[in-house]
């Protein structure tokens, strides 16, 4: 009940900074500051200004509406307006790797013989080939694949989402493929990429397993990492 309060109270506060919005757009338009603008310039900077006015207005009333019909669903206890928000924010969230994941899916685990160093783009080759075969959540060594996922090497290390992981090591790769094409498509597929990976590199390079998994968990991205970093978006009018 308090989050659907806070809710309410959130889109008022919205409707009011919007009515502010247009209000300093109004001021801003300053009789003082036209004397050396020629007349064809006023006439556009008022119609400018009545665009943006009229959009702010529609903005305004859209969101006085949609206040007056989740008061009224509040009221009446049902909420479903709200709800389905909620729910439409946590399957995106889950979608932008925000959130843990978990289904049906395909794990590789890849090892190294003693004394060869794993190649990125082994790790990459193999990430690619999950994405192509349409999984829809991957991780490397737990670390959430994300748009903004990097995967290169650092003299001893891999660095996955800027954590290194050392390249003597075993990298597990989990991901979230269709359940109905795992035993008939993926399986044998990623396993004839792995025998071709192996064929390149040698028999003295790196063991490579594709087992199937009906409950892979693949861990949200960790907001400390570097492809969490947002402070330089800003949205695009």
């Amino acid at each position: 009940m308090k989050n659907r309060w806070f809710q309410y109270i959130s889109i008022l506060i919205v409707c009011v900074l919007v009515g502010l919005v247009i209000a300093l757009l109004m001021k801003n338009l300053n009789v003082t500051n036209l004397g050396g603008k020629s007349l064809q310039e006023l006439q556009n900077s008022i119609i400018d200004y009545q665009k943006k006015n009229e959009d702010l207005n529609n903005r305004n009333a859209r969101l006085y509406e949609y206040l007056r019909e989740l008061e009224a669903e509040l009221a009446g206890g049902s909420g479903e307006s709200y709800l389905h928000i909620v729910d439409e924010k946590e399957q995106y969230a889950v979608f932008a790797g925000l959130r843990a994941a978990q289904n049906a899916g395909v794990v590789i685990t890849l090892t190294p013989v003693e004394g060869y160093r794993m190649q990125d783009a082994v790790i990459r080759q193999l990430v690619n080939e999950l994405s192509a075969l349409g999984a829809q959540a991957i991780a490397i060594n737990e670390e959430r694949k994300v748009a903004t996922t990097e995967v290169r090497t650092s003299q001893d290390l891999i660095l996955v989402n800027g954590v290194g992981f050392s390249r003597g090591s075993s990298f597990e790769i989990k991901a979230i493929v269709d359940p109905a094409k795992i035993d008939s498509y993926v399986v044998p597929y990623l396993l004839s990429v792995a025998d071709s990976i192996k064929k390149q590199l040698g028999d003295q390079s790196v063991t490579i397993t594709v087992r199937k998994d009906e409950n892979v968990l693949i861990p949200a991205l960790r907001e400390d990492r570097i492809a969490y970093q947002t402070e330089l978006l800003k949205p695009a009018e």
